[in-house]
């Protein structure tokens, strides 16, 4: 936690620094629009820009891990209720074998 934290802090610092050392006004041009701004925006709305199509992009993995866990999840329920059955069942048998096993007349000693 800590060891994110300061690296958040030294990639603002870093932006901070990039954006006072890169002041010059840049033309851009895209399908007929023209605008002119600082060098540094024009980079951070990039990076910017690519951060969140990349988020985009990963949300349909995240949708499908987060339905997997959901179904391995109820899948482990069900077989801890299974096992917790055959446990009983189990335990119900072998009381049963020793019940009949146990001599129930003293002569039988």
């Amino acid at each position: 936690m800590i060891l994110s934290l300061i690296f958040g802090f030294v990639i603002g610092a870093g932006a901070i620094i990039f954006i006072l050392q890169n002041t010059a006004t840049v033309a851009l041009t895209f399908i007929g629009w023209q605008f002119e701004s600082s060098l540094a925006i024009v980079v951070m709305l990039s990076i910017l820009v690519g951060i969140v199509f990349s988020l985009l992009a990963s949300i349909p993995s995240a949708i499908r891990s987060s339905m997997a866990i959901a179904r391995l999840k109820k899948q482990n329920k069900s077989l801890q209720e299974e096992a917790q059955s055959y446990l009983h069942t189990a335990q119900e048998a072998t009381a049963r074998l020793n019940a009949s096993s146990t001599p129930t007349h003293p002569s039988a000693m």
